[in-house]
């Protein structure tokens, strides 16, 4: 309770808090709304197990377990084999952000749109917290917390996942919050960092302060319903394991020149140099204070844009428009406008109408039209109205048998 002074004095105002250094038992369970497992340093026994499933299962209380990097390996507990009956796992590594934003340790890690309930995101927002605007997601804002020293979690159903890493905190889109609710009315939060409500986090980060609130109403009521759509768009990327990067990014010796006569040591870590150099952010405090001392306003460089030396004359503007090159207009006026787009019933009384002023021009005697003059009437008749093609030239006689044979063939229909 030492790390937890504001948080025991918050829950004081509301709450009747107590410490148990006891075994666990039913009757002192019972008369308990809320168990808290903050960082249990103890292996359980089967007994407590089921002192726990039945205090969340047939009594209906809540359960909140909080644990810290290193998972059960460093804190020498068994507290997953209970959860992994509610599809919950802490498991055993650590959360870091990969570069420098406000904490100085990359362990203490803050997360930004790690908030992926929807219900609860839209509790925070309405929080006095610190928000920042969004530009590149479908939602207005994102919420910035605190994760110090915490790890990743393992999510699967019933359970359902409250926070994750984010696209930032490094591993990404892992679950950091998991919560169970059972049909009787049970339920179970674990959070893979206990020091989120440490007093050092708490007083710095509201949004830590408004988690806190947001979680025992959720462990202590009933009023905070979750539906499937709470968790429709939850973006989360498998777990991953690596092999440790400390050792591999420093300068190895020349293994093989080495181990030429010799034998290859058992620890292969023994293959690499850690002397030569390293690099850290251990002096990055002492730089940010030597602005105060220096009275300098610390602010991150901006880029700069270069002026580069061009060898060539100095724009002006042109006292001339430019002129540019484009396409001449089709040439229209060799186009017989009417003749070219009239439909077809025009064209043949345009073409009958000339070979009457034809015939009346005529003298009387030879008011006749001749072979050539009909043969070329009845091409052309045809050709407006599509009997034959543009490229054929057929005699005037194929023309007209190709028409008889069509009326012939609308002859059954005619009579119907």
């Amino acid at each position: 309770m030492d790390n937890y002074k504001m948080l025991h004095r918050k829950l004081k105002t509301n709450w009747n808090v107590e410490q148990n250094d006891a075994e666990l038992n039913k009757e002192r369970l019972s008369r308990v709304k809320i168990f808290v497992l903050a960082g249990p340093q103890d292996r359980f026994t089967e007994e407590e197990f089921e002192v726990l499933k039945h205090f969340v299962e047939q009594e209906g209380g809540s359960l909140l377990v909080l644990l810290g990097e290193g998972g059960e390996q460093e804190f020498n507990t068994n507290v997953n084999f209970f959860l992994e009956q509610y599809g919950i796992y802490i498991n055993s590594d650590n959360v870091i952000r990969p570069h420098y934003y406000k904490n100085f340790h990359p362990k203490e890690c803050i997360v930004g749109g790690g908030v992926v309930c929807e219900s609860m995101w839209r509790h925070l927002i309405k929080q006095d917290i610190e928000k920042v605007d969004y530009d590149f997601s479908d939602e207005k804002y994102k919420i910035h917390f605190q994760y110090p020293y915490g790890a990743t979690l393992n999510v699967s159903e019933p359970a359902n996942v409250l926070l994750t890493t984010g696209p930032v905190v490094y591993p990404f889109n892992r679950p950091l919050a998991g919560y169970y609710r059972h049909p009787e009315g049970g339920k179970i939060l674990a959070l893979g960092s206990g020091y989120m409500w440490h007093d050092k986090y708490l007083q710095a980060d509201k949004t830590n302060d408004a988690i806190l609130e947001y979680s025992l109403q959720l462990l202590a009521t009933g009023e905070i319903n979750y539906t499937h759509l709470d968790f429709n768009d939850v973006e989360l990327n498998d777990n991953k394991h690596f092999t440790d990067l400390a050792f591999l990014a420093n300068q190895p010796k020349a293994c093989l020149v080495d181990s030429i006569g010799t034998s290859m040591p058992t620890d292969f870590k023994d293959m690499f140099d850690m002397t030569l150099w390293s690099l850290s952010n251990r002096l990055l405090k002492d730089v940010i204070e030597t602005y105060e001392k220096l009275n300098v306003k610390y602010e991150p460089l901006r880029i700069i844009k270069p002026q580069f030396e061009i060898p060539l004359p100095p724009l002006q503007l042109a006292t001339f428009p430019p002129i540019f090159s484009e396409p001449p207009a089709p040439p229209l006026e060799l186009y017989d406008l009417d003749e070219t787009f009239s439909p077809a019933r025009s064209q043949l009384a345009h073409m009958t109408g000339q070979c009457l002023q034809a015939l009346q021009a005529k003298e009387p005697a030879r008011r006749a039209l001749n072979a050539r003059e009909l043969e070329n009437y009845v091409k052309e008749c045809a050709r407006i109205t599509a009997i034959i093609r543009e490229q054929q030239d057929l005699p005037a006689h194929d023309i007209l048998n190709i028409l008889a044979r069509q009326i012939v063939s609308y002859k059954p229909y005619a009579e119907d």
